[in-house]
């Protein structure tokens, strides 16, 4: 308990961290939060209470990411959070993203790079990096983040093996459908009202650079969620120059080792092929 009190009594005035500590009796108090959690709007019991929009799907979202900016970019020392998925994020009556749990935290100095520890968390959003070597910082939640949303924007669990063996793995998943020029259909079938194209590319653009095998080439959460919040899209071309590429709206064959960043520029690509065609 001591542990955690020294943890979470950095977060006491942050509204998107639902903990609050109590110092002098070491005493964690919690928001009561009865709108459920993200997995169950997007999985479970929530669903019957109407239907989980866009709109709120990316509050939550952006929500989330302030939370996360905050714990790694705005305190000394630093807290990776090591289990971000859809069960901890709670949802307020206003549909505000509350980061939640902080049982497997970490806390990390600025004059270490990362720190080697046992590896926690939850299958389906643990970064490959820190699965394989132990290694954790906070690009690991980065990752975890970017699989979340992947998760808000489809519908569909982080790995599900009800699903056909090209499709358990929700991350191979969407960019097969990449490949495949089948990004549109990628969103979650029980939406009523569908995103528009330049919202959908920005939210997958954004979960490709947060799920990048090279943990160096994602985003800080702080970035993460300005281009959540920003009209514009991340990866933007020159329309001139897109244009005059012959074959350039295409996706290309995508290699296995591709790089997520490699995945973005081509959902980009792909999106503006059709927007620009739509208009003609």
């Amino acid at each position: 308990m001591g542990t955690t009190c020294v943890i979470v009594g950095f977060f006491r005035m942050h509204r998107s961290i639902n903990i609050t500590v109590i110092s002098f009796n070491r005493m964690l108090v919690y928001e009561f939060v009865n709108n459920g959690n993200l997995e169950q709007w997007l999985h479970g019991a929530m669903r019957q209470h109407g239907v989980f929009t866009w709109d709120n799907r990316m509050k939550v979202v952006i929500g989330t990411a302030k939370a996360l900016a905050y714990l790694h970019e705005a305190i000394e020392p630093k807290v990776v959070h090591r289990d971000i998925k859809s069960s901890n994020i709670l949802i307020d009556d206003e549909f505000n993203g509350k980061v939640s749990d902080f049982g497997l935290a970490k806390m990390l100095g600025s004059d270490k790079s990362h720190i080697t520890t046992r590896v926690m968390g939850t299958f389906g959003y643990v970064a490959p990096e820190y699965a394989n070597t132990g290694m954790l910082n906070e690009k690991s939640d980065v990752y975890s983040f970017g699989v979340l949303l992947l998760e808000t924007v489809t519908g569909r669990d982080p790995v599900d093996y009800s699903r056909s063996s090209n499709e358990v793995n929700l991350v191979e998943w969407l960019k097969m459908m990449i490949a495949n020029r089948r990004a549109e259909e990628v969103v979650d079938p029980i939406l009523e009202v569908r995103p528009t194209i330049r919202a959908l590319k920005r939210a997958l653009l954004i979960a490709l650079r947060c799920v990048d095998p090279d943990s160096e080439k994602r985003p800080k959460m702080g970035q993460v969620a300005r281009m959540l919040e920003s009209e514009e899209v991340p990866f933007r071309e020159d329309r001139r120059n897109r244009r005059s590429r012959t074959g350039s709206m295409d996706i290309e064959s995508i290699t296995e080792g591709s790089t997520s960043a490699e995945f973005a520029i081509k959902v980009e690509r792909t999106g503006s092929s059709r927007s620009d065609r739509s208009q003609t």
